[in-house]
C-alpha cells in the first residue's frame, strides 16, 4: 500500500551508519577540538617540525583528527618559508530516515493516544466549510465568494514563467563550481566574493522584478520568498563545495609531494612529518567523501537538479533515499494540499478580509476579532507547507529525512520555537550563519546567536516590505524582542513550571499574529495601493 512504512526501513538501516559516524554534529561548535598542519616546504625547516609534532599528539588519541581551518593561502612556495595551511571538519547535517509527525503513514501515528483528536479536527473543519457555505449563500448568493481568488490568480502565467526563469538560473552554481575545480578562481581568495555579489545581485534583480510588475500582496510575497529559498540553497551547494575545493586542491598537493618527498628522503631527519602528512591526506580523503558519492564527481547538472527537488536547504553530497515513489502518497498530499487551501481561502475571504477592510472597527476590536481567524490560517499554512508540499516533493526525491519540524506547540520558550517549528530554515541558519560567524569572525556564542536573529529578522522583514511597498520595521522589531523573551523563559519560575511558558508563548501566538495584521495590513489596504479595492480611511 501507498502507506506502508517499509519503504522507510532500507532507508533506515542506511542511516544508521551515517548517524553513527556523525554524532559529533549534534554537540556544541564551541567544543570543537583543533590542530594546525604545515605544508612542506622544499627545505623542512623547525617550524614545520613542531607543527607536525603538534598534529601527531593532537591525533594519536582519535582515530578522526579535527583540524581548524582558516583561510587558505595560495599553493606557492619560497625558499626559506613554509605556507601553513588551516583546516576544520566540517560538521555535516545528519540526516536520517524520520517521518513527519501528522504523516498518516508514520507508525508512530497509529499509536498516538491523542490520534483521535486529529480525525476530530479534521471532521470540525469539515463541518465549518459546510456552514461557511450556507451563510456565504444566504448572504450573497453564492456558495463561495471568488474575490481572493481573482486577487492572487492576477498575471499568473507571467507569474510562473517568472518563477520558472528565477530557478532556472540558480544553475550557474554549477558552472560557479566547475570553475573552482579547474582552478579558474580560488574560493578563499576571490572566490567568496563572487559567490556573495552573484547571490546579492541574484536577489535584487528578483526583488526589482516584483517592483516592476507591481503584483498584488499574494504573487509578491509569493514570489519573494520562493526567490529568498533559492538563494539559500545557492548559497549552502555553493559553499560546501567552495570549502571543498580548497581541500580537493590540498590532497592533490600532497599526493605529488609525499612520494616526491619519499624519493628525495626529505623526511628521513623528521619521520613525524611525514606521518602529520599521511594523517591530513586521511582527513582530507574522508572530507571529500560524502557516503557513496565523492568531490568533485557530485558537481553535475543532474546533482544539482536533485538537490533542488529535495526539501532540504542544506547541501550535501548524499541524501538518505527511501526504495522507491509511492504515486498513491503522492496523490494523497496533493488533496491535503487542495482541501488545506481551501479552507485557508474561506477563513482569508469571510473572517479576515472584511475585518480589514473596514475602518470603522477599532483596532482592539479587530485584534480579538482576528485571534482565532489568524491562528486558524496559521496552522493550515504551517499544514500546507511543511505537511503537504514539502512531503510530496521528498517522496518525488525520495528523500527519506522528513524530520520537517519536531513538536513546536509544546515551546515553552522561544528560542525552543524558533528550533522546532521550521527545522530546514533552522538548520541553514545554524550552519551558515550561526556556525559560520563563530569560525570566520571568532565570535562568541552570544554574539552569533544574535547575528543569527538579526539577519532571520531582516529577511522577514525584507518580505512585509515587498508586499507592502512600505518600510515599518515592526515585524523586525516584534522578532529581535524575542532575545530578551529567551532570556525570560530560562527564568526558574519558567523552568519549574513549564506549562506557564507554553501559556505564554500562546499568548504571544495569538495577540502578535493580528498585531502585525494591524500594523500592516490595514494601512495596506486602506490607502488602495496593492491591495486593489478596498475602501479608503
Amino acid at each position: 500500500m501507498s502507506h506502508s512504512p517499509t519503504l522507510f526501513k532500507t532507508a533506515l538501516l542506511k542511516s544508521a551508519t551515517i548517524q553513527s559516524t556523525e554524532s559529533m554534529a549534534q554537540s556544541e561548535f564551541s567544543d570543537e577540538v583543533s590542530s594546525v598542519v604545515s605544508e612542506p616546504n622544499n627545505e623542512t625547516d623547525d617550524k614545520a617540525a613542531a607543527a607536525a609534532a603538534s598534529i601527531t599528539a593532537a591525533t594519536s588519541q582519535s582515530d578522526r583528527p579535527i583540524m581548524k581551518k582558516a583561510q587558505s593561502m595560495p599553493l606557492t612556495t619560497s625558499a626559506g618559508s613554509s605556507i601553513k595551511e588551516h583546516f576544520q571538519r566540517k560538521r555535516r547535517q545528519l540526516f536520517k530516515a524520520r517521518m513527519t509527525k501528522f504523516d498518516i503513514s508514520n507508525p508512530e501515528t497509529s499509536s498516538d493516544p491523542f490520534r483521535g483528536f486529529y480525525t476530530l479536527f479534521w471532521l470540525v473543519m469539515a463541518v465549518y466549510v459546510i456552514q461557511t457555505a450556507i451563510r456565504c449563500y444566504e448572504q450573497e448568493g453564492v456558495i463561495l465568494s471568488l474575490g481572493f481568488f481573482r486577487l492572487f490568480s492576477k498575471d499568473s502565467l507571467a507569474l510562473l514563467i517568472s518563477d520558472m526563469t528565477m530557478v532556472a538560473t540558480t544553475v550557474s552554481s554549477v558552472l560557479f563550481s566547475k570553475l573552482l575545480i579547474w582552478g579558474v578562481i580560488r574560493y578563499e581568495t576571490t572566490g567568496w566574493i563572487v559567490q556573495h555579489f552573484c547571490q546579492a545581485l541574484f536577489l535584487f534583480l528578483n526583488i526589482y522584478w516584483t517592483f516592476w510588475r507591481d503584483w498584488p500582496w499574494v504573487q509578491s510575497g509569493f514570489f519573494t520568498l520562493h526567490t529568498i529559498v533559492m538563494m539559500m540553497k545557492m548559497h549552502s551547494y555553493t559553499a560546501l563545495n567552495g570549502d571543498l575545493s580548497i581541500k580537493y586542491r590540498r590532497l592533490k598537493y600532497l599526493k605529488e609531494y609525499i612520494p616526491k618527498g619519499i624519493s628525495e628522503k626529505k623526511f628521513e631527519a623528521d619521520p613525524k612529518q611525514l606521518e602529520a602528512l599521511e594523517v591530513e591526506v586521511t582527513f582530507l580523503e574522508e572530507e571529500l567523501t560524502h557516503g557513496s558519492m565523492r568531490y568533485p564527481d557530485n558537481v553535475t547538472i543532474h546533482n544539482y537538479l536533485d538537490y533542488l527537488l529535495v526539501p532540504s536547504l542544506v547541501y550535501a553530497l548524499e541524501y538518505p533515499r527511501t526504495e522507491k515513489i509511492r504515486p498513491w502518497y503522492v496523490v494523497e498530499k496533493t488533496l491535503a494540499t487542495l482541501g488545506s487551501f481551501l479552507l485557508l481561502y474561506i477563513t482569508t475571504e469571510r473572517y479576515i478580509l472584511p475585518k480589514l477592510y473596514d475602518p470603522n472597527i477599532s483596532d482592539f476590536r479587530v485584534i480579538v476579532e482576528l485571534l482565532f481567524p489568524f491562528m486558524t490560517n496559521y496552522l493550515f499554512i504551517f499544514y500546507i507547507i511543511f505537511e503537504c508540499i514539502l512531503n510530496a516533493f521528498a517522496e518525488l526525491s525520495r528523500f527519506a529525512d522528513r524530520n520537517f519540524y519536531d513538536d513546536w506547540w509544546n515551546s515553552v520558550t522561544y528560542d525552543e520555537f524558533a528550533r522546532k517549528w521550521n527545522k530546514p530554515v533552522h538548520q541553514w541558519l545554524l550552519r551558515h550563519v550561526y556556525a559560520q560567524s563563530m569560525e570566520s569572525y571568532r565570535l562568541s556564542k552570544a554574539n552569533a546567536t544574535f547575528v543569527t536573529f538579526l539577519f532571520s529578522s531582516c529577511l522577514h522583514e525584507l518580505v512585509l516590505v515587498i508586499v507592502t511597498h512600505r518600510i515599518r520595521m515592526y515585524l523586525f522589531i516584534l522578532q529581535m524582542t524575542q532575545l530578551p523573551l529567551i532570556l525570560l523563559g530560562r527564568l526558574p519560575l519558567i523552568r519549574q513550571y513549564p506549562i506557564l511558558g507554553n501559556v505564554v508563548f500562546w499568548l504571544g501566538m495569538f495577540i502578535g499574529l493580528p498585531l502585525l495584521a494591524i500594523l500592516y495590513c490595514r494601512e495596506a489596504f486602506w490607502s488602495d495601493a496593492i491591495f486593489g479595492a478596498g475602501p479608503k480611511s
